[in-house]
């Protein structure tokens, strides 16, 4: 996929303690817990993203 599909997913896409909560073993955290879960799953996303990015740009 390209970055600009990735991008537009998830423009449309609201990642926030109600939809962590929506998951199996998640729904019974508090609105705070779930909020530190979703930062940390963005942290890595990013952490992630970056890494992709930079090993395909080292593969060109």
């Amino acid at each position: 996929m390209s970055n600009s599909i990735l991008e537009l997913k998830q423009k449309n896409k609201k990642f926030d303690s109600a939809w962590l909560k929506t998951y199996e073993g998640f729904e019974d955290y508090s609105e705070e817990d779930a909020e530190k879960i979703v930062e940390q799953l963005q942290a890595l996303a990013n952490i992630v993203c970056d890494h992709v990015q930079k090993v395909s740009k080292d593969e060109d």
